[in-house]
C-alpha cells in the first residue's frame, strides 16, 4: 500500500503547523480506518474487553481511543501533549461517557505507578525523542501483571514497493520521516526498547495482508494532497511528480503494483515482582 507515512497526532513529536492541522485529522481518521484490522486483535489479545483502566498514550485526534472505548466498559484515560489535538479529541470522544482526556507529556506521565491495568500506544514511539523513556513511563504505570501494548509501529527498512521509483521511493521509505525528526526503522527495536523496561516480550508483525491495486488506489485518491505536498516538501518536481503519478496510477489500473511494508506490534507484561 502506499499509505507508508504513518503518523501519530502526539503534536510535540511531529511539529505540524496549524495550517496543517485539518488536513492531519482527516488522514488520521483514514488511517485509523485502514489500521483496525491489525489493532483490534491486539485489543482483544491484551485483555481490553475486561479492563477496569486503560490509558492510551499520545491519543491524538481520539479516533484509536474511540476504538478502545468500544471494546471495554471501563475507564479509558487519553493523553497528548498537543492541547489542539485534546480538543479534536474531546469532541470525537465525547459520546463516550467512559473515556477521559487529558493534556500532558508522554515521557513523564502525570499518574502513579501501578494504575492501569492496560497501557497502549499507537504511531508514538516512531516519534518519540526518547522512546525508551516513554516505554519506561508505560511500565511504570501499568499495575504488575498488565500489559503494555505499542499496537503499530512501522520500519521502513522492511518496504517493498515495484515498480520501483527511485526519487519518489526514497522519500516515502524514511526520508520524510527523517525530515520531521522520527525513526523510520523503530520496528526493529520495539523488542529492545521493551525488555531495557523490564517487560516480558512478545513482538509481531501485524500487517499480513498485502491490499489489493483497487484498495491501493482508493487510499492514494482519498489522501492525495497529502502525498503530492510530501514529495513538493522534499523537493521533487512538478513535473517528476506528474511522471510519478501517471506511472503509478496506470500500474494500480494494470493491477502490477506492490506495496508492503511491515508493521510492527510489542506487548509486554510487567513481572508482579519488578
Amino acid at each position: 500500500m502506499l499509505s507508508s507515512l504513518p503518523m501519530t497526532a502526539y503534536n510535540i513529536f511531529h511539529r505540524r503547523s496549524k495550517e496543517e492541522l485539518s488536513d492531519f485529522i482527516k488522514k488520521l481518521e483514514l488511517q485509523a480506518l485502514e489500521t483496525a484490522e491489525e489493532r483490534l486483535p491486539l485489543y482483544l489479545r491484551v485483555g481490553m474487553t475486561s479492563a477496569n483502566k486503560v490509558l492510551d498514550v499520545g491519543c491524538g485526534s481520539g479516533v484509536v481511543t474511540r476504538d478502545i472505548a468500544r471494546l471495554t466498559k471501563g475507564i479509558v484515560v487519553a493523553i497528548d501533549g498537543s492541547q489542539d489535538m485534546i480538543t479534536v479529541a474531546k469532541n470525537i470522544l465525547c459520546k463516550h461517557d467512559n473515556v477521559v482526556v487529558t493534556t500532558g507529556s508522554a515521557t513523564f506521565l502525570p499518574f502513579r505507578d501501578d494504575s492501569f491495568d492496560i497501557v497502549t500506544c499507537n504511531l508514538v514511539l516512531m516519534w518519540a525523542q526518547d522512546p525508551q523513556q516513554v516505554v519506561h513511563e508505560m511500565t511504570r504505570v501499568v499495575k504488575p501483571g498488565g500489559k503494555v501494548l505499542a499496537s503499530l509501529e512501522p520500519d521502513y527498512g522492511g518496504k517493498i514497493h515495484w515498480p520501483e521509483h527511485p526519487r519518489v521511493d526514497a522519500v516515502f521509505a524514511g526520508d520524510a520521516i527523517r525530515k520531521k525528526n522520527g525513526d523510520p526503522h523503530i520496528g526493529r527495536k520495539l523488542r529492545k526498547l521493551f525488555t531495557t523496561a523490564g517487560l516480558t516480550t512478545t513482538v509481531g508483525i501485524g500487517n499480513s495482508r498485502v491490499w489489493s491495486c483497487e484498495e491501493d488506489k482508493a487510499y492514494y485518491l482519498h489522501a492525495r494532497d497529502f502525498y503530492i505536498k510530501t514529495l513538493k516538501d522534499a523537493g521533487v518536481s512538478q513535473k517528476e511528480i506528474d511522471t510519478w503519478e501517471y506511472e503509478y496510477l496506470k500500474s494500480l489500473d494494470d493491477e502490477t503494483q506492490l506495496n508492503f511494508f511491515p508493521q510492527f506490534y510489542a506487548i509486554g507484561t510487567k513481572p508482579v515482582c519488578l
